[in-house]
């Protein structure tokens, strides 16, 4: 596990290194869902990653953290999770993740990752709450943040179009108190399903 930050029981988080503006970019150009990018997609260099991977801490404290997500198996690279928009003086944030397209998706992968991002962001740097905004079409996304903790907190009205159709764009929060009773509720639902 190089450089691992944050272990679980299948993957670990990792800094964000200029070499995985490579994956990054191959990730993009991957996704064909598109409830996944609001507002369209939009062509996304290796270059233009690479760049703003090297550049992330240019001022501090960041106002983005993010990390890699790897396998324990092989340390492949699966996937970023993040926080950005960081107030440090009010102690709150808005988390992010993108997995790679196809088989790293459907596996509980990513809630494990949100989890140890989520550890980090309340245990380790201290904040206070979180948001995630997602597209009303991402049910995944959406349920995804539910096994997490999140609560719904607004939406923004036909923030969106997906062929001629208006949709919104949900927010949801999550204090450390919410993420706590979700983390123990899907750990234990692991175990019993593991047994």
């Amino acid at each position: 596990m190089p450089n691992a930050m944050l272990t679980g029981e299948r993957i670990y988080l990792r800094p964000v290194e200029p070499d995985d503006g490579d994956l990054l970019a191959e990730f993009e150009a991957q996704e064909n869902e598109t409830i996944t990018h609001m507002g369209g997609r939009v062509a996304y260099s290796p270059i233009a990653a690479r760049h703003s991977i090297e550049h992330a801490f240019t001022s501090l404290p960041p106002n983005t953290i993010d990390f890699a997500v790897c396998l324990h198996e092989d340390d492949s690279c699966i996937g970023f999770v993040g926080v950005t928009g960081i107030d440090w003086i009010h102690r709150h944030g808005e988390t992010f993740s993108s997995f790679k397209p196809g088989e790293s998706r459907g596996k509980g992968y990513g809630t494990e990752a949100k989890h140890l991002l989520l550890e980090y962001a309340f245990d380790h740097i201290g904040l206070h709450v979180l948001t995630s905004w997602v597209w009303e079409l991402n049910k995944r996304s959406i349920g995804a943040l539910a096994k997490q903790g999140y609560r719904p907190a607004g939406r923004l009205k036909y923030d969106g179009i997906e062929k001629g159709i208006y949709y919104d764009d949900m927010v949801f929060d999550l204090l450390r108190e919410d993420w706590v009773a979700a983390r123990d509720t899907w750990q234990k639902t692991r175990q019993d399903s593991s047994k």
